[in-house]
């Protein structure tokens, strides 16, 4: 839907204003950065089910005490490796930013200190983190880069069907809460057909077929893809 894209980009634009705002101005955009997610329907569902399951006083356990060596014992921040847990994380460590729970400035001068400036800090953080974040945002609720030529001509079709059926979902009337199941398992699927694991393909093509049925949900390309991929031996 059109409001669903015009309030993504709203949230890609607060991304940016961030990013080019420096570190004076960073917590009147951290703010706006998460009013926009809370003013997108699909966003503010993303992250409420994101949030619920994700252990964040554990993430940061794991996360945020790691202090190599010749870094005077300074911490450095890490990421996990799941997608999801990686946004999640970082919209949790936003979420404290602007609670005022996690100091900034301190925060900045502890995980990026670069020349001992607070904007060199910033500038470190916001390639590390806001960039990433916003990348990840995009590539899930606005499709990714066109795929790259094809290894194989079944996965380059997988590829190809599973990006329009993730275009067409996010243009569909689907409830907020429907469309983030799809593109969850519609993006886990195009993962997959780029490593080629063909067990995950065929469980993920199955998966999404009990949510089309769950769901009531019936696209251009649904039939074509269950059919032709829904075999693990099709689907690479």
């Amino acid at each position: 839907m059109e409001t669903d894209r015009k309030q993504i980009d709203l949230f890609l634009q607060k991304c940016d204003e961030l990013m080019q705002a420096g570190f004076v101005l960073a917590d009147t955009k951290i703010g706006e950065l998460l009013k926009s997610i809370a003013a997108s329907d699909l966003l503010y569902a993303f992250f409420r089910d994101v949030t619920q399951k994700f252990d964040y006083p554990g993430a940061k356990r794991r996360y945020m005490n790691y202090a190599p060596q010749g870094t005077h014992g300074r911490r450095r921040l890490l990421f996990p490796g799941d997608v999801e847990e990686r946004l999640a994380f970082v919209f949790c460590l936003l979420v404290d930013f602007d609670a005022g729970r996690i100091d900034l400035g301190a925060f900045l001068q502890e995980y990026f200190y670069e020349d001992g400036s607070v904007y060199g800090s910033f500038y470190a953080f916001s390639n590390q983190v806001i960039k990433p974040f916003k990348s990840a945002v995009r590539t899930m609720f606005r499709g990714g880069k066109p795929a790259q030529a094809a290894e194989g001509r079944g996965r380059a079709q997988l590829r190809r069907l599973v990006a329009a059926e993730r275009d067409e979902v996010y243009r569909s009337k689907l409830s907020d809460d429907k469309k983030v199941d799809a593109l969850v398992i519609l993006n886990a699927l195009s993962a997959q057909a780029e490593r080629g694991d063909a067990k995950l393909i065929a469980a993920l093509i199955c998966g999404y077929r009990w949510f089309a049925a769950g769901a009531g949900w019936k696209s251009a390309n649904l039939d074509e893809l269950l059919k032709k991929f829904v075999n693990a031996e099709d689907a690479v």
